[in-house]
């Protein structure tokens, strides 16, 4: 019968060794965790601000196209919004992300497009975030240019 041999040199990890990794990596995992949570919403954020503004602008060449008047309104909890034409067909629609939404005391509180795609009223859409606070989005000039202030 042949015996069993040790191997001589024979290494590995004893079991604390391993916990203790282990422990390591919870610690990383939970100093981590959060800010990327944080990055994530600035970035859903940063993205449904671009999708607002590109609605707007696809509200603008809707009114162009079909020599329409169009108007881009909010719903009451400010995070839902559409484009709705005069005969009240729903051209657009979007929402924004949770904790995101348009604020109540907002000075414009929806967007008319003319049939000519000019702005009918101008002014400011104050935008609330989580993570940036207040954003103030300005229309000017009728054309339907906007600034973003941060």
């Amino acid at each position: 019968m042949v015996a069993k041999q040790a191997v001589k040199g024979q290494q590995g990890f004893t079991f604390v060794e391993l916990l203790l990794v282990l422990s390591i990596m919870m610690i990383l995992t939970a100093v981590i965790l959060p800010f990327s949570e944080k990055r994530l919403q600035r970035i859903t954020e940063e993205d449904a601000l671009k999708q607002f503004m590109t609605t707007v602008h696809e509200t603008q060449l809707y009114a162009i196209t079909n020599q329409q008047r169009v108007t881009l309104k909010f719903e009451e909890d400010g995070r839902a919004y559409k484009a709705v034409s005069d005969d009240l067909f729903k051209v657009l629609s979007g929402e924004f992300p949770e904790g995101m939404y348009r604020t109540k005391h907002s000075p414009l509180r929806q967007l008319d497009f003319a049939d000519t795609g000019y702005l009918i009223n101008t002014g400011k859409i104050t935008i609330t975030t989580q993570s940036k606070g207040n954003i103030s989005v300005s229309f000017q000039f009728e054309r339907g240019r906007m600034i973003v202030n941060e």
